[in-house]
């Protein structure tokens, strides 16, 4: 029992030393030129500078559904071109855990947390230094989940000074 409680904890820690997970504002929607199931949004995350992702969420979530709304962006995946255009990130969303043809989405609003919030696994403060990018793959191996609404890690729920993030649709699901 003793070493399963050390195998979270350890999960949990690596998580926290490889991913930054940060509160963004929607500032701008807009329909990717050439993708008809792609939206390009512009973030406030608290930078100088707004950040621009893309994500395939047009099926899911009108324009107007988006706007201004407070989501969790994973800060540090290394950025990827989709069609032409560079994304800087990834928004996080919740599914129905047997949805392996990606047809059920939640994005994980986040309004209880300030923009440029870092959340993180229970009981963990974020790391002093900056991390490097994350491989999309790397990010993707973490286990993360919805268990009774809560976003999970390892049984640690994901949030900051004593908020947790939480999905509404997919309370018992996926997370990436």
């Amino acid at each position: 029992m003793e070493q399963a409680v050390e195998t979270a904890a350890s999960l949990s820690e690596h998580f926290r030393d490889k991913v930054v997970l940060k509160v963004a504002k929607i500032i701008k929607v807009e329909q990717h030129p050439g993708g008809t199931m792609l939206y390009i949004l512009t973030l406030d995350c608290g930078d100088e500078e707004p950040r621009q992702i893309v994500s395939s969420i047009v099926p899911f979530y009108k324009s107007e559904e988006l706007q201004d709304k407070h989501i969790v962006l994973v800060y540090n995946l290394k950025p990827a071109n989709f069609r032409g255009v560079r994304s800087n990130g990834m928004l996080l969303a919740a599914s129905e855990a047997a949805d392996e043809e990606h047809e059920t989405c939640e994005v994980l609003f986040a309004p209880d947390f300030a923009v440029g919030t870092q959340l993180e696994p229970e009981g963990l403060e974020p790391p002093e230094e900056k991390l490097c990018y994350v491989k999309p793959d790397k990010f993707f191996a973490f286990p993360l989940i919805t268990r009774d609404g809560f976003v999970e890690l390892d049984g640690k729920k994901i949030g900051a000074d004593g908020k947790y993030l939480t999905a509404t649709v997919y309370r018992n699901g996926v997370v990436g």
